[in-house]
Order: structure tokens, then C-alpha cells, then sequence
């Protein structure tokens, strides 16, 4: 069986305003991009793959595709919403991958994830059909309910049944293809939640705190201390 690569590379950066696309920011001397590309599709030791991102950056991209010898990896176009772009992306490998071969997808803005998160996701994923890396919840969680007069604890959530999801998330090619196919309930928060609602168990593997997502302007000085320590 081999295994491929999906990196989602299509969002919107809404949350960095000003500052524009996220993932052609400069860090650590190289866009944001470029370290995502190199972490999961370099490292992730793939046997193909595919880059789901804005016609616009096709150009880019390629050139690190160039920079990195990535001659087994492909580009299609994403979509506003991270579930589309996610079946464009298995689509774009029909003929590539095999039902039982396996399919990591992985969000980009994750520029940092360690291969042993990848090696364990996909090993968990050959052997379970999907798997997710996560990491424990420290603090303590409330369920609340809002009232008229403020917002109000209804219950404490016992951590040891919570879990913080990460990606990339591992799956049987045509498990996650038949899932997504089967979707009909709106937007999902992720792949796992779209294999779960399908009737499969998803398998959790540990997850690596290094393997944070840069969301906000005030991330890029986190990363720009992490790649230091990392490639020094």
C-alpha cells in the first residue's frame, strides 16, 4: 500500500487583516508556505501528492515544488470552504491512489509539524482505516449556557474525555472519498468529524504542541523562535 499527501493550501487569512495571506508571509527567510511544503511533503516521505490552492499562488508554489524537487506532487484549485477543497483534492488523485492506500490531509497553516506526527497518523491509519493526532486538554473545561443575566456553568467536562484535534488527519482512500460523498450536514470542522458522522471509528495517535497553526499576527514571533531552534 503507499500512502499520499493532501496540503490545504486554499484559506483565507481573515484573521491576519492587513498583513495578507498568511502562508506568503516571511518567516524565518522563506514564506510561510514554503516551510509547510517542506515539513509535510518533503519530510512526510509521500508517494504523490497534491497542493489544493488558489490559482493565483500557482505560480509560487511551483517554483517551491522546483526548489525541493517535488516531482510527484500536483496543484488543483481550492475552495472558500476547507470540506471542498478537501474533495477537490481527493479528486485530484483518482487514478493516483488505490482504495486501500492511504490519504493524509493536512492544513498548511501548520507549518511545523514534526514527521513523527505524520509517521504515526499514516501507521495508525494503515492499520485502523483513520486516525487523527490530538493533544490532552490542561485546563479545566466549563459548559456554560447563556442567560439573561450573563453567562452561566451548567456542568464541568471531565478533561480526560477531551481531546485537541491537529491534522493531518489519516484515512483509506476510499473511506474519506465516501465519506465526503456522503456529507449532506452543512460545514464540518474537519475530515474526522465528516468519517465519524459516516459510521467509522477514527483512531487518536499523539499529537506535538510544535505543531501549532499560525493563525494570527501575533504567532509569526513563535515561529520565527521555533524555525531558529529547529534548522540552526
Amino acid at each position: 500500500m503507499k500512502s499520499f499527501g493532501i496540503l490545504l493550501a486554499a484559506g483565507q487569512s481573515r484573521r491576519m487583516g492587513a498583513l495578507g495571506p498568511k502562508l506568503w508571509l516571511m518567516v524565518g527567510g522563506r514564506p510561510a508556505f514554503a516551510w509547510s511544503l517542506w515539513h509535510f511533503a518533503v519530510k512526510g516521505e509521500f508517494d504523490g501528492g497534491v497542493v489544493v490552492a488558489r490559482p493565483e499562488d500557482f505560480e509560487r508554489i511551483e517554483h517551491w515544488f522546483n526548489q525541493f524537487g517535488l516531482t510527484h506532487w500536483r496543484l488543483t484549485t481550492g475552495s472558500t470552504e476547507r470540506y471542498l477543497s478537501v474533495q477537490q483534492g481527493l479528486a485530484a488523485l483518482k487514478g493516483l491512489a488505490q482504495d486501500q492506500d492511504v490519504v493524509l490531509i493536512h492544513d498548511a497553516a501548520r507549518i511545523l509539524v514534526p514527521f513523527a506526527v505524520i509517521d504515526r497518523v499514516r501507521h495508525a491509519a494503515f492499520q485502523q482505516g483513520a486516525a487523527m493526532p490530538a493533544l490532552p486538554v490542561t485546563d479545566t473545561v466549563k459548559g456554560v449556557v447563556e442567560t439573561p443575566s450573563g453567562v452561566e456553568v451548567i456542568k464541568t467536562i471531565p478533561r480526560s474525555q477531551l481531546r485537541l484535534a491537529q491534522t493531518p488527519q489519516g484515512f483509506h482512500y476510499r473511506m474519506i472519498r465516501q465519506a465526503h460523498e456522503a456529507w449532506q450536514q452543512g460545514v464540518p470542522t474537519d475530515d474526522a468529524e465528516v468519517v465519524e458522522h459516516f459510521g467509522h471509528r477514527v483512531m487518536v495517535v499523539p499529537g506535538d504542541h510544535d505543531n501549532r497553526k499560525l493563525t494570527t499576527p501575533d504567532d509569526l514571533s513563535w515561529f520565527e523562535w521555533r524555525l531558529q531552534q529547529i534548522h540552526d
